[in-house]
């Protein structure tokens, strides 16, 4: 389950095994989320004018962007930009942890 926070209470630091955490600012959001090992996401987009930059913390996963795939893991960044299709698989036995960042931000979804 992820904490949704606000910008009086979100963590300022976190480290490798922090806790899932959806963080709205005034232009964006940002959220920190375990996708578990085997995870499948379909094909998708986020709506304009939504940009989508993942940071991978640990884990692996293999990213499609425009028909375009690559494996990445720690310390790799996925970049798509509204609207651009992308899908993404987690590869391996190790659930997948990422920083996603979203701008501008979504509504924030009640508590």
């Amino acid at each position: 389950m992820v904490k949704i926070t606000d910008t009086t209470d979100y963590s300022r630091f976190v480290g490798p095994d922090g806790e899932d955490e959806g963080i709205w600012l005034e232009y964006l959001e940002a959220h920190l989320v375990t996708h578990p090992a085997g995870q499948v996401k379909e094909t998708h987009v986020h709506n304009p004018p939504q940009d989508h930059i993942v940071v991978m913390r640990s884990g692996r996963m293999r990213w499609t962007v425009e028909g375009e795939s690559v494996d990445c893991g720690p310390g790799d960044v996925i970049v798509t930009a509204s609207g651009t299709p992308h899908s993404y698989t987690v590869i391996g036995d190790e659930d997948a942890r990422v920083i996603c960042v979203e701008a501008p931000k979504s509504p924030k979804p009640e508590s």
